[in-house]
């Protein structure tokens, strides 16, 4: 699964995370449905850390179609809503 960390870059993840990345999506959702800005932050900050500490980066000049996008720590609820409803909403940052 190919994840891009706003901000940070892209990062090969091994499918062993994507259910723990899925959990913390609901958590994103839920936090956006209950206007819950620290929820919010807690569940970005921990996506972020999770890619950024179990993949592998991806090289700067190579860009890839990205399976997750994790917004930035700090992206306002606003923000995130717009996003998902943009996206499709029922189904949170991880499609499907």
């Amino acid at each position: 699964m190919i994840v891009r960390v706003m901000g940070q870059g892209q990062w090969d993840v091994p499918d062993s995370l994507v259910i723990r990345l899925n959990v913390l999506d609901e958590l994103v959702s839920d936090a956006v449905v209950s206007r819950d800005e620290e929820a919010l932050a807690e569940a970005l900050d921990e996506m972020a850390d999770l890619v950024v500490r179990h993949g592998v980066p991806l090289p700067p000049g190579k860009v890839r179609l990205s399976d997750l996008i994790v917004p930035q720590v700090g992206t306002s609820l606003r923000e995130v809503d717009e996003w998902m409803q943009e996206s499709r909403a029922d189904d949170g940052l991880i499609p499907g």
